[in-house]
């Protein structure tokens, strides 16, 4: 009798040769799949050969033909067929956007690529056009909204968007939305307002917005409030500048103000504005201590290293009107050597001309007077440098050691 077992061979066998096809096919298409997406980005023709329809590679053939200069009509059926068969992918609607500008349906574009901001928030192409057409409809907080994300995303987009923010800064309709989102803190916020603060070239415009952050609690740091008095001083604005500097002092260190701001360097010196500004120079060391003798608790030390020094290290920047005055303070020398002695100028910030300068100081004393005379002009004189310096006329003459204390300047109408 016959094994009934033995029928249903020729049908396992067929079904093993059909899952083995299927499993070729499968591995054919995984295979494919991998190939296409390894050239889709870079080489998008190549990845199309392996793969036809292939929703990345035709999204990255567009941009390739788009980025040649190509109308975006030539892509719009393509992009079309890739978007159904990856509708989640944003980049699709964004060259369906571009073919609906180049229909001129403006109305359309900004659908379209608002769906591909939606559905690819990194996408910057798309943030960029959005923030475009935005800043022409005058929506100022949606555009400085898109330039944010797109400087989040790619920090170093910052130097390409500067000219847009400095334009920006400069026009009243758009400060109140700016002033809010530098008032936010975003990362990128330091090096951009530095930029406003100290290279756009219309001060005046510029104004509005930097007082709107600077009466905000924390609306303008320390380093930023000095960049912009150093603006509004280099632009010929010293009356300005200087009614922004006083009314930034706190009520205890309004208590310091005169014609040298912080004479007995009581006060820890802000670098910038009209306080005094502390350089650093190898060989010489400057620092405020206490000592006997002084008018308050502190004076200011500077100690040589015995080595060539070209120093002029120590100044501050005043801000007095024309005519006549003495500068006078007091000096203690703990054996300062060095040929051509310490002076203290004054010198003209615009012109860089020389109003006064003390008798050199070199040897050892304890605290004494000293005084000179200068007049301040009439003209092209706004704003004026106090500088401690070393008036070295050749390196050898630069040699400079010991110490030297300071306290209690001033400079007073005579």
């Amino acid at each position: 009798m016959a094994n009934v077992q033995d029928k249903p061979v020729p049908i396992r066998l067929a079904i093993g040769a059909t899952l083995t096809l299927a499993l070729a096919v499968a591995a054919w298409r995984a295979y494919t799949l991998s190939v296409a997406a390894y050239w889709a980005d870079f080489l998008p023709e190549r990845a199309l050969g392996v793969r036809s329809g292939y929703p990345r590679a035709e999204f990255a053939r567009a941009e390739e033909g788009i980025r040649a200069g190509e109308s975006p009509l030539k892509f719009e059926a393509a992009a079309k067929a890739a978007l159904g068969r990856s509708p989640l992918d944003g980049r699709g609607f964004r060259y369906l956007g571009s073919a609906a500008q180049a229909h001129k349906d403006l109305a359309a574009a900004e659908r379209l690529y608002e769906i591909a901001a939606e559905r690819s928030p990194r996408d910057l192409p798309s943030q960029a056009w959005l923030g475009d057409y935005e800043l022409t409809h005058g929506d100022f907080d949606s555009a400085l909204s898109r330039l944010d994300r797109i400087m989040r995303v790619e920090p170093n987009r910052e130097h390409q968007l500067a000219p847009v923010m400095m334009q920006l800064a400069a026009t009243p309709a758009a400060q109140p939305a700016l002033a809010r989102l530098l008032l936010a803190d975003p990362p990128w916020r330091e090096k951009m307002l530095q930029r406003i603060l100290a290279n756009n070239q219309d001060v005046a415009a510029v104004f509005p917005l930097v007082e709107k952050m600077r009466v905000q609690p924390g609306g303008l740091n320390q380093k930023e409030l000095n960049t912009w008095i150093d603006r509004l001083a280099g632009s010929g604005q010293w009356g300005t500048a200087y009614l922004t500097w006083v009314q930034s002092l706190s009520p205890e260190a309004s208590r310091q103000i005169g014609n040298v701001y912080n004479g007995s360097f009581e006060q820890e010196p802000s670098q910038g504005g009209f306080d005094w500004r502390f350089g650093e120079i190898a060989g010489a060391h400057i620092g405020r201590e206490q000592t006997t003798g002084a008018k308050g608790n502190l004076a200011l030390r500077i100690m040589f290293s015995d080595d060539r020094v070209p120093f002029s290290h120590v100044r501050e920047l005043l801000a007095l009107p024309p005519g006549k005055f003495r500068l006078g303070g007091q000096a203690r020398l703990e054996d300062l050597r060095t040929d051509r002695g310490l002076v203290w100028t004054v010198t003209c910030a615009e012109s860089g001309a020389l109003l006064g300068q003390t008798e050199p100081m070199s040897g050892v004393h304890d605290w004494e007077h000293f005084s000179t005379d200068f007049e301040v002009p009439a003209s092209n004189c706004g704003g004026q440098w106090l500088t401690l310096m070393l008036p070295a006329r050749i390196p050898a003459e630069q040699r400079i050691g010991g110490a030297v204390w300071f306290d209690d300047l001033r400079i007073k109408p005579r």
